[in-house]
């Protein structure tokens, strides 16, 4: 029977992990990709318990001609609040029992490496696509939707947005849906991506846990498959990694119900932001807009968030005369990241406002709002690894179940909040 790694050998490995990516370069690769998770406010103490964030706001607070005025018309202000908790998400990787035996018996480190710089890239981006995916979700999770026209007696379906195709990788575990809202049923099968097709041609093909290719009907077995469907990545339907901003910042006429215990038909545009509908304007003219209206309603719009594609039109717009500026992300903790976000500024009625895009935005939203209402809450750093059982321990590495292979963990403890919704605007394009 092959025996496990030894208690050096182990340290050895966990030593080289946090070598080749220690906690700030972790997070740094983690954040790279999108400017909301990067540069939102990062809080690293948020603890077990349910967090608690108030949300008050009042009429009259005593102002009048007169003192008898004042003091007759004087109110106490509403008060609401959202209630959340962290959530997990849990990254795991494998490296082979016979190459840290190999290491054992020849102390070459540089056989690890290698092996361990590929498992741990794959990993990080896996880690990095659900953050940057989530951030901008409304916590159901849906990662794409079967077009009209696809047949699901076959293989492989159309996405009904070619955008969402980012949010597939060969391999990517997957359920699927009928509604995309929250209480719904979802399959309790699952399959995996086998392939995506390209931005033209936006499909993706699926196979069974064996590696066969699989019909989309056949794959779900437990529903009946149909265009229209919504796809998940596997167990995070009605439970995603966390709140994004579609989830505070929904579409809504005035009654957008209620969300984390809050009741935000009280007073829908300070609980869950302001609505615009863009389509028939530019680009520009829906930053000046969406600005104008934001100030209107006694806020201080500071950011303007958007997909890449929409940005390409801006720039189009400016005959691709706009001058790129680079914006650090946030710190985190006790950590200065490195990290910066390219976009543009355009003034606004109560000063710049920073123009950011982003490829995990939609196409058919944008947001206009402040920065600093967005925190990412977080018990301890945002992603860290976990070596062992104990703090700070290595020395109990886990060996995977069957199998020779030795098992190594990231994890993260994130909640996601939006501190003042009325501070945003969600524009509809």
């Amino acid at each position: 029977m092959a025996t496990g790694p030894s208690t050096l050998t182990q340290h050895i490995l966990g030593g080289l992990v946090r070598e080749i990516w220690p906690d700030e370069n972790l997070i740094e690769e983690v954040i790279d990709e999108d400017p909301v998770l990067g540069m939102c406010t990062k809080e690293t103490d948020w603890g077990y318990a349910v967090h608690h964030h108030p949300l008050g706001w009042g009429a009259n607070q005593g102002i009048g001609r007169t003192f008898a005025d004042a003091k007759q018309y004087k109110s106490t202000p509403s008060q609401a609040e959202f209630q959340l908790a962290t959530r997990e998400m849990h990254a795991a990787l494998s490296i082979e029992g016979k190459l840290l035996r190999t290491f054992e018996y020849t102390k070459k480190k540089a056989l690890l490496v290698d092996p361990v710089t590929r498992a741990g890239e794959l990993t990080i981006d896996r880690m990095r696509r659900r953050f940057s995916q989530t951030i901008h979700g409304d916590g159901v999770g849906v990662i794409g939707r079967i077009a009209s026209g696809s047949n699901v007696a076959t293989s492989t379906i159309t996405l009904d947005d070619p955008n969402d195709l980012k949010n597939f990788e060969p391999d990517r575990p997957v359920q699927v849906e009928a509604t995309g809202a929250t209480g719904g049923t979802v399959s309790t099968e699952v399959a995996f991506v086998s392939s995506i097709g390209t931005e033209d041609s936006p499909t993706v093909t699926l196979k069974d846990s064996a590696g066969n290719a699989v019909t989309w009907a056949a794959a779900f077995p437990s529903l009946t498959v149909a265009t229209g469907f919504r796809i998940y990545g596997a167990g995070t339907y009605d439970n995603d990694y966390f709140y994004g901003l579609g989830a505070y910042l929904p579409l809504h006429t005035g009654s957008p119900g209620t969300f984390l215990t809050c009741n935000r038909n009280q007073n829908p545009g300070w609980l869950a932001g302001r609505c615009m509908t863009g389509t028939n304007l530019t680009v520009y003219q829906r930053i000046k807009k969406a600005a104008r209206l934001a100030t209107d309603a006694g806020e201080k719009p500071d950011t303007y968030l958007l997909s890449t594609r929409n940005f390409e039109k801006l720039e189009f717009e400016f005959d691709n005369k706009l001058q790129l500026q680079k914006f650090p992300a946030a710190d985190v903790g006790k950590y200065k990241l490195g990290v910066t976000y390219q976009g543009v500024t355009v003034q606004g009625p109560r000063g710049p406002i920073k123009v950011l895009p982003s490829m995990w935005m939609p196409d058919s939203v944008e947001r206009c709002g402040q920065m600093d209402s967005l925190v990412m809450g977080s018990i301890g750093p945002l992603v860290h690894w976990d070596m062992g059982n104990g703090m700070g321990s290595m020395s109990s590495m886990r060996t995977e179940d069957a199998t020779d292979n030795r098992e190594l963990r990231a994890v993260s403890d994130p909640a996601f909040l939006v501190k003042k919704p009325g501070a945003w605007v969600r524009v509809a394009v």
